[in-house]
């Protein structure tokens, strides 16, 4: 009998120490660490000609929900999209392409003033839109895909509405040359750069016109 009650005793000695050192164990672990990445590209010049007498107000873009989130998402096949758990971007879809058309557009001084979405200043026109596509098209070297559809609507029109100047959609494909998030940064910082341009041109050519 009392050599049962020993070897019980041992038993449940030996199980209570190796629960202990699982749980040590755990809270030794080291958290893995989100890394953020963010849209990086030197501002347009100046452009060398007369401001267009209007001011421009860029309204903070919507995002569609396939990509409503910071973490970065990549697409392995059709009808599939999958997000990298610790690998992020510094904002939404959305306020980064508001953000960056904002700063192209009062870089290049082309207008009267530009004016981000937080203002409350009066604007003669206002853009806005919604990132339909925003992620990383897996593959051999990888693409960043991004896609926009904008507006540009007169706000001149006191008491008889907002009347829709323009609408267009925009879509651009960069190759990463890396697959991975680092890669994709790099290649949806280009495709930005030639979505802001594209845009301020079109805006331009219909506002000269006016």
């Amino acid at each position: 009998m009392r050599k049962n009650i020993y070897t019980t005793a041992v038993f449940l000695t030996v199980i209570a120490t190796l629960i202990l050192m699982v749980g040590c164990t755990n809270l030794k672990q080291v958290p893995v660490e989100s890394h953020y990445y963010t849209i990086e590209y030197d501002p347009p010049r100046p452009i060398k000609a007369e401001p267009l007498p209007y001011v421009v107000k860029i309204e903070q873009f919507q995002t569609s929900p396939l990509y409503n989130s910071n973490r970065i998402v990549f697409k392995n096949e059709d009808f599939t999209r999958d997000e990298y758990i610790y690998h992020k971007w510094r904002a939404y879809p959305g306020e980064l392409v508001s953000f960056f058309l904002s700063r192209d557009f009062s870089e290049t001084g082309r207008f009267q003033a530009t004016l981000y979405y937080e203002s409350s200043l009066p604007y003669t026109y206002l853009i806005t839109g919604v990132v339909e596509d925003f992620y990383l098209q897996a593959g051999d070297f990888g693409e960043a895909v991004l896609s926009v559809a904008m507006n540009l609507v007169d706000n001149t029109r006191h008491g008889k509405g907002n009347f829709v100047l323009m609408q267009k959609k925009y879509r651009l494909s960069v190759e990463s040359g890396i697959v991975g998030p680092s890669g994709l940064a790099k290649a949806m910082s280009t495709a930005m750069q030639q979505l802001s341009a594209e845009i301020l041109d079109d805006v331009s050519t219909v506002l000269e016109n006016r």
